[in-house]
């Protein structure tokens, strides 16, 4: 197990592609700090392995609490191996409509949180030799998605700021990454799918960007984190992992009618 005695801080961790990353680390032998603002959430993802994981809550737009987040970590494992910035939200509105508010804690949460997070944890890697971080950003910092303009540019920002820690504490071992998820089904997305024909509908009409011809699940984004984080990426950093199916590289089929069909779509019953 590539992760076994080595313990890992992720945000992020009470839902979703946090959770999902969360199991994974523990699936190869990880202890986990696991941060949200979620309680009921980080809940459910401590009892993944409560002798592995260790739940703490976190407001990440407060930059005090996204800074004192390493130090909680040390002070419970004495020794971290692995950073993963998870934790973002996604507001969504026209452009015109964005509020200050809005956008500060888009901001806050997706790009200075991060950011601080990484600073908090450089020192205490500097000194051990080394350490990983991945970030999670998303495909949105490629290519634009309306109405999200706070959140495709925080991601877009995420980017460069692990573009620039890779840069400047290379020389200390540490190693800075991302992975950016195109479109990710959640369970939460999933039940919210089930329960509102509208979210199915666009569902199925965005599978028709992604050539792989589903979307994405956690585990999918996590094996992208794993390998990030593990010394079989020794030599990457710097570097955006962009786990989408396909969609970045390819687009709409010029005519619809030559396209692929969608799992179960043209079958009888």
């Amino acid at each position: 197990m590539r992760f076994a005695d080595r313990n890992v801080v992720v945000t992020g961790a009470a839902q979703g592609i946090g959770r999902g990353i969360v199991q994974a680390f523990l699936d190869e032998g990880a202890a986990v700090f696991a941060a949200d603002i979620l309680e009921d959430g980080l809940a459910g993802t401590a009892a993944l392995a409560p002798d592995r994981v260790v739940a703490h809550v976190v407001d990440l737009a407060d930059f005090e609490q996204a800074r004192a987040l390493v130090p909680a970590a040390l002070s419970t494992f004495g020794r971290v191996h692995v950073l993963v910035n998870c934790a973002g939200m996604m507001p969504d509105g026209p452009l015109l409509e964005v509020s200050r508010d809005t956008f500060d804690r888009t901001f806050a949460v997706n790009a200075r949180a991060p950011m601080a997070t990484m600073q908090s944890v450089a020192p205490h890697f500097a000194e051990h030799g080394g350490g990983a971080i991945v970030n999670i950003a998303s495909a949105n910092a490629f290519k634009n998605e309306s109405p999200e303009a706070p959140y495709n540019a925080s991601k877009a920002a995420l980017v460069a700021l692990t573009k620039a820690a890779s840069h400047e504490w290379g020389h200390l071992g540490i190693r800075a990454n991302c992975v950016a998820p195109g479109q990710t089904l959640t369970p939460e997305g999933e039940a919210e799918i089930a329960n509102d024909p509208d979210e199915a509908r666009m569902q199925l009409e965005y599978l028709r960007k992604i050539p792989l011809r589903r979307a994405g699940v956690p585990r999918d984004q996590a094996m992208a984190v794993l390998f990030l984080a593990s010394d079989d990426a020794a030599w990457i950093t710097g570097q955006t992992i962009i786990v989408d199916g396909g969609e970045l590289g390819g687009g709409d089929w010029y005519d619809r009618a030559d396209a692929p069909p969608l799992p179960g779509e043209g079958t009888e019953g």
